[in-house]
């Protein structure tokens, strides 16, 4: 597992890819001189050697540098709206290994959901209900949980992946087509349309993702507690429960962030790491309840025989009643004598006798303790449905693996991107010529595979339907 210091040094690799590509894309359009460029790669020269020692963000050493080139940057989008610019290129790689861990723990619960198909599983709602579910079922609806948060965040990822142009007044009019093939080289898919509306898109981004976060935790937390009830490795279950608030607990935190309009781009890059070192130990976090949850699964044998009395089988005794010409008042009235008379006694309607439906209450027939037993025998593991039950559950797992096909996370593009480093590439994509060193950070990471050597440009990152 990945820890914060190592993607602190991803993460300067990246700001500093982001910079020489911005070089790169300004030169080409001739908007900055060869000068500016030489002055960036002094820069990041200068400052490269500090990034080991002071474990921090490159920007504000360059901040404090004096560097030409921010102030270059700060002249086209504001600090405001390369900080934003920033901050979209770096949210999007987190998330997409975000979506990589939901995938991953549905994926996880799928494939355990398939062991369990006729086990039972008696859920406990709020009001102090009981029903009889189909154990997989309750994961199918675990699974589909983690889907609809990934699907939120990739449309997050959608919104991030737009660049905001430069709001400098230019009379041309060339600037829009300008700013786009900018966008482009630098590693965008386009250009932001929402300009007017000064950080909306991106305040917006940070509140879907916060509330895609909150509601995912809270969802598995009531799934959870579930199935303490209805597994049979209570300890394990007991480390889900403490990893699933602990989960919770660092979505709160995630909650508290504000990004409230500032010049000092030492504050935006505080903000940034902030927010960003909490999107990480939330994806460590997944990782780690998703390990549990599969660990945790294994339902209980058999049932006890109180557990099988759920309320779902009350009001099924009352449908019944009621087909048979009861009324309404009369048949809840009977079923529920006829279930506090099991449970009083310890018993299931599977060993009662007709004799005693009349002592439970007048309106029981015969009929209805039989239908009552079926509904509570052994045998009866499954809800009601039987082979069209598995095969809708199959359908639903089929749709939902399909749709969780997430690929290549943050470290791999990571890592791609590394292997150009270290195998001859230059800095600032350019044809400008510079006798300057390489001003990238010598990175410890592991050995790439073949077959990423092979790659020479940096996968993106997708999502796809």
């Amino acid at each position: 597992m990945q820890d914060w210091t190592t993607f602190l040094k991803l993460d300067n690799a990246a700001t500093i890819d982001l910079l020489t590509s911005y070089a790169s894309a300004l030169a080409t359009e001739e908007l900055i001189s060869e000068r500016s460029v030489e002055n960036l790669k002094l820069s990041l020269a200068a400052v490269t050697p500090q990034l080991a020692s002071a474990q921090t963000s490159v920007l504000p050493l360059l901040a404090d540098h004096d560097a030409e080139f921010l102030n270059i940057l700060a002249a086209r989008y504001g600090v405001v709206g390369f900080a934003w610019n920033h901050m979209r290129l770096s949210t999007k790689n987190i998330l997409a290994e975000s979506c990589a861990s939901l995938a991953t723990w549905a994926d996880q619960i799928l494939k355990k959901a398939e062991l369990f198909m006729n086990r039972p599983f008696i859920t406990h709602s709020q009001t102090l209900t009981t029903r009889r579910e189909l154990f997989p079922s309750v994961l199918c609806n675990a699974a589909k949980i983690l889907h609809d948060t990934a699907t939120e965040l990739k449309a997050i990822i959608h919104e991030l992946s737009l660049m905001r142009p430069a709001d400098i007044l230019d009379t041309s009019g060339h600037q829009h087509e300008a700013e786009h093939r900018i966008a482009l080289q630098v590693g965008f898919s386009g250009l932001e349309p929402e300009t007017l509306s000064y950080c909306r898109t991106e305040q917006r981004a940070i509140r879907r993702i916060i509330t895609a976060f909150d509601e995912m935790s809270y969802s598995v937390r009531q799934i959870v507690a579930g199935l303490r009830d209805n597994t049979a490795s209570i300890s394990k279950m007991k480390d889900l429960e403490a990893a699933c608030e602990i989960l919770a607990a660092e979505c709160q935190h995630l909650s508290g962030l504000r990004f409230e309009i500032s010049t000092n781009l030492h504050v935006w890059e505080t903000r940034r790491l902030f927010f960003l070192h909490e999107l990480f130990v939330l994806n460590q976090r997944m990782n780690i309840a998703a390990k549990l949850f599969a660990e945790s699964l294994s339902p209980k044998e058999k049932l006890a025989g109180l557990d099988l009395l759920s309320a779902d089988v009350e009001r099924a005794v009352v449908c019944n009643l009621i087909k048979g010409g009861t009324t309404a008042t009369e048949a809840n009235s009977a079923a529920s004598d006829l279930m506090n008379y099991c449970r009083n006694h310890n018993a299931l309607p599977t060993i009662l006798i007709a004799a005693e439906l009349k002592k439970i209450n007048p309106h029981l027939k015969e009929e209805t303790l039989e239908f009552a037993a079926t509904l509570t025998a052994d045998s009866l593991t499954a809800t009601p449905g039987g082979a069209s039950e598995k095969s809708r559950f199959m359908e639903a797992a089929k749709k939902i693996r399909k749709a969780l096909n997430v690929t290549v996370p943050f470290s791999a593009p990571m890592a791609i991107f590394l292997v150009g480093i270290f195998f001859g590439g230059c800095g600032v994509k350019t044809q400008v010529v510079s006798d300057l060193t390489d001003p990238r950070p010598a990175i410890p990471f592991k050995e790439p595979s073949n077959s990423e050597r092979r790659l020479s440009t940096p996968t993106p990152v997708t999502v796809k339907d």
